[in-house]
């Protein structure tokens, strides 16, 4: 879908689309002159857990569209608005990518402010650790470059805080050599589920980290339902066909792994866009520590066309890996805790029994989040430790006193005080 449409459908006060910082430091004077709060967007894909827009001034920052690589340094300077198919083209010509998601039109900005988990997560890591510096237009009108050396506490907030602390028109992302690259889908009818969940369960304990992986139990539109493994690696094909042997021994009755580049693959299997005509989905996400046999087939169950759960399609993805180890630089969000991420999504008028199967997934882990799948207008206590809210909340508090930027999840150090609001979409990743 265009994102556009989507933003075009909503209603606001004022709308302001800068083309430079300085034009976005005017458009923040405004705002708090005339005591509007501001809705920042660039693709659409963040406006939705927001809500009612009708009062507020939307702040358009697609023209933040610039992409720059540095292929000596290894270094991008991306526009806020840039999206990641336009960043992994740009720096795959220099033979070199970024920690990119699973959705070619999402923007690079915010997904890195949620943490970002993609395609190649479990060797690249969190797409945040690769944030070198950022250019913020602050709420109060300043433009800052944020860096480990200018103000260490807010570049600490950038990395994976969630965002919320300003206006970004640029960031600045270390690049990654990548010589080689396999990946492709495993496939098997939904009947298969069961089976091929323990078999991917049991193989991921000894999977190298440089290989990540999913399952996706999807019904699509026109076709049967089926079972998918999403592999990707930093490897040759035939090296990565015998890493995965224990998974095509199940006969898979499609099987695309082969060589490729971080261009190819993201446009061949890019997640699928919001459509604005039709109605609003509903989500669930949850983190889990473990996935035995009887999850397995709890979630096989939930993924069967006549006795499920409704859902459109139920992603389990392996974490680990790099996720799991601090970054270096730290961050907000320097690592994932947690071995599973369950993401569901499906129509609301089965959402109630979404919700169901969630809670019985919900078991195998403690109830945290992910900050990019969380789906209400709520609080970021179930993504964050008490002592990170504790600082996310004290920083935010310094730089935006007046509350004037309206994030999707708002920075809260009591949970109770965020009014939770059943949205129709997934913040931006």
């Amino acid at each position: 879908m265009s994102t556009t449409s989507l933003i075009d459908l909503l209603p606001a006060a004022a709308r302001l689309a800068p083309e430079t910082p300085e034009q976005v430091a005017l458009a923040l004077d405004e705002a708090l002159r005339t005591a509007r709060k501001v809705v920042v967007f660039s693709t659409g894909h963040g406006i939705p857990p927001i809500g009612d827009t009708s009062e507020r001034m939307l702040l358009d920052l697609s023209a933040f569209n610039q992409v720059e690589i540095d292929p000596v340094r290894k270094v991008a300077r991306i526009g806020g608005a840039v999206q990641w198919h336009q960043l992994v083209a740009a720096a795959g010509r220099h033979g070199l990518t970024a920690p990119f998601g699973s959705a070619s039109s999402v923007g690079v900005t915010g997904y890195m402010m949620g943490g970002g988990i993609g395609f190649m997560s479990r060797h690249l890591g969190l797409g945040c650790s690769a944030i070198r510096a950022a250019t913020l237009v602050t709420p109060e009108g300043h433009i800052r470059r944020i860096d480990a050396g200018s103000d260490p506490d807010l570049f600490w907030a950038l990395r994976g805080g969630g965002g919320g602390f300003g206006v970004i028109t640029e960031l600045e992302i270390d690049l990654t050599p990548v010589p080689q690259m396999a990946g492709g889908v495993l496939g098997w009818g939904i009947e298969e589920a069961g089976q091929v969940l323990e078999r991917w369960s049991e193989w991921t304990a000894d999977a190298p980290d440089d290989v990540t992986t999913a399952v996706r139990l999807v019904h699509p539109p026109e076709g049967p339902a089926l079972t998918v493994v999403v592999v990707t690696a930093p490897r040759e094909a035939e090296d990565l066909a015998g890493l995965i042997a224990p998974l095509t021994d199940l006969k898979p009755v499609l099987n695309t792994v082969r060589n490729t580049s971080p261009e190819s693959f993201m446009a061949e299997y890019t997640d699928p866009e919001i459509d604005p005509d039709t109605p609003p989905d509903a989500y669930e996400h949850v983190m889990l520590d473990r996935l035995p046999a009887e999850a397995c087939q709890a979630a096989a169950e939930f993924a069967q066309p006549l006795t499920g759960c409704g859902a459109m399609m139920i992603e389990l993805r392996h974490l680990g890996g790099a996720l799991g180890r601090p970054s270096s630089r730290g961050g907000a969000l320097d690592r994932i805790d947690g071995e599973f991420s369950l993401f569901m999504i499906g129509p609301q008028d089965g959402a109630v029994a979404m919700a169901h199967a969630g809670d019985v997934l919900s078991d195998f882990g403690r109830g945290r989040t992910y900050f990019n799948f969380m789906t209400e207008r709520t609080g970021r206590q179930t993504a964050y430790p008490p002592e990170t809210i504790e600082r996310l909340a004290d920083l935010y508090e310094a730089v935006d006193p007046e509350g004037l930027l309206d994030h999707p999840h708002p920075i809260s150090r009591i949970a109770s005080e965020i009014s939770v609001e059943a949205v129709g979409g997934p913040v931006p990743v």
